[in-house]
């Protein structure tokens, strides 16, 4: 039997198709420019969405100027900026897990602020939680830890437009183990393995979870939405040195800058993530140009 016009299944099974296409059109198109040329047509890209997706890009500035205390006005050069640096990190991270890249080049690519306290981390025995956000090429970093001999996992989810395996795949390139968080409880022990075998395991915690049961609520950015409870507890199961990763630079090489361990595991659960997204929100307030804000798990949700 046909599905009724506008049935919501068939909404959706059209947008996925259409991000589908979008992801094969564009693996295409980055085997033909070559590496060399990526950040340039992503921050066109970027340049040109911000532009053109007006209703959205008007709703995410009236929710930035929110969360930043500043006017729509101060908003704009920051958010177009946010745009083409995403678009462009998403566009590198595709290219390199599409092909393998010159790891020498991609090292270069990227500086790398506070090894030392990752080092001094290390030396405990327990491996050492790297916690990021979605601001750049993080990726980056992660090959050039693995390229310096860290044993390096990398916690991701599976985007619906990629292929199956596609990031799992690219990951292994590079020599880094990806442990893919939508199996759930599987995914948390291979993160607790990691550990144990003193593995450096990199994640993140800025985009919420989807269900309100399977975080705790959080005010992030202005809105109440759920915040994943799973860095935190993974750092006290784990009694594993838990170190945020900022990013501080896009151009004209990525930045990134590892800070000090964050004491976890003496209160609460609840404290313990509480605490974790003040330091996430802190960072995206001092480097606001540089973070996703048009990634829906954020853009979504309204303001309260």
């Amino acid at each position: 039997m046909s599905q009724p016009e506008g049935h919501p299944d068939l909404g959706r099974r059209l947008r996925r198709a259409r991000r589908r296409g979008l992801f094969v059109g564009l693996r295409s198109l980055l085997r033909v420019v070559g590496f060399g040329q990526v950040r340039l047509i992503g921050r066109l890209t970027g340049l040109i969405q911000f532009h053109f997706a007006r209703r959205q890009r008007r709703r995410i500035q009236q929710h930035m100027a929110h969360a930043l205390g500043r006017s729509e006005r101060e908003t704009g050069p920051l958010l177009r900026e946010a745009y083409q640096v995403n678009n462009a990190a998403v566009l590198e991270i595709l290219a390199m897990f599409d092909r393998h890249q010159d790891e020498a080049m991609l090292a270069g690519r990227c500086e790398i602020d506070g090894l030392d306290r990752l080092r001094t981390a290390m030396a405990g025995g327990r491996g050492a939680i790297l916690l990021a956000t979605h601001a750049g090429n993080a990726a980056l970093l992660t090959v050039k830890l693995a390229r310096a001999g860290w044993a390096v996992s990398v916690v991701y989810r599976e985007a619906r437009m990629m292929s199956a395996g596609f990031v799992q795949e690219g990951l292994e390139r590079y020599g880094i183990e990806g442990i893919l968080a939508n199996t759930g409880l599987r995914a948390y022990g291979q993160m607790l393995s990691a550990l144990k075998q003193g593995r450096i395991v990199f994640i993140m915690m800025d985009q919420g979870v989807r269900e309100a049961k399977d975080g705790l609520m959080e005010r992030f950015l202005g809105k109440t939405v759920p915040m994943p409870t799973g860095p935190a507890q993974l750092a006290r199961a784990a009694r594993a040195p838990l170190l945020p990763v900022v990013t501080t630079a896009a151009w004209p090489q990525w930045k990134f800058r590892i800070d000090e361990p964050v004491a976890v595991g003496q209160e609460t659960l609840e404290s313990d993530v509480h605490r974790l997204v003040r330091l996430t929100e802190r960072q995206i307030l001092d480097f606001p140009q540089l973070w996703s804000w048009h990634q829906r798990r954020w853009r979504k949700p309204k303001l309260a």
